[in-house]
């Protein structure tokens, strides 16, 4: 705080349009130090908007797009996604919402993929399993391993997924309701 405040009161006393009157290697000391700020109040400014917008969410749509015509990647991705699920909870204590919105999740594509249910539109399988390929990757739009952060682009993309899909996820979960099935016994 002390070296901001040293630094913003050198660059105001003297700052000129051209910058010809500051020395160097303070104008480079301010410049970095702004350059600092605007990340981070870009990443302070974080949406979901930027997640899903992003590159690296396109990636994952494209991957589950090419896996959606295999039921053994599908599962594949399933079977990471419980197992990051399980071990960020044991770490990280995830909320009960979460880990539930999660299993809800990854019980409708299990249906659609044994066949049980098909009452989901295909898009929404696929936005499924984009937010299921994205949550479970390590490199995503905030690296997994950033302390408390990693997540945080995880869990929006989740959330912002099962959100889209509200209408068909009720629906879903009156069907399990009402039949009792139980995935856990299908291949």
């Amino acid at each position: 705080l002390y070296a901001s405040f040293i630094d913003d009161f050198f660059v105001s006393i003297f700052f000129i349009k051209n910058h010809e009157h500051i020395p160097p290697f303070l104008y480079y000391i301010h410049m970095s130090k702004t350059k600092k700020r605007e990340n981070q109040d870009k990443a302070d400014g974080l949406s979901t908007t930027d997640i899903v917008e992003s590159r690296v969410f396109s990636l994952a749509m494209g991957v589950a797009e090419q896996y959606a015509s295999s039921k053994r990647k599908v599962f594949r991705i399933l079977q990471h996604a419980f197992k990051k699920l399980k071990n960020e909870s044991a770490r990280n204590h995830l909320k009960a919402e979460f880990k539930q919105q999660v299993s809800v999740l990854m019980r409708l594509v299990k249906a659609y993929y044994v066949g049980a249910y098909r009452k989901v539109p295909m898009a929404a399988i696929l936005k499924i399993v984009a937010g299921l390929v994205y949550f479970v990757w390590i490199l995503d739009f905030i690296p997994d391993f950033i302390p408390l952060l990693g997540l945080a682009d995880d869990i929006a993309v989740i959330v912002w997924v099962y959100n889209g899909i509200r209408d068909e996820l009720d629906e879903f979960e009156q069907w399990e309701s009402v039949t009792a099935y139980d995935l856990d016994n299908e291949n």
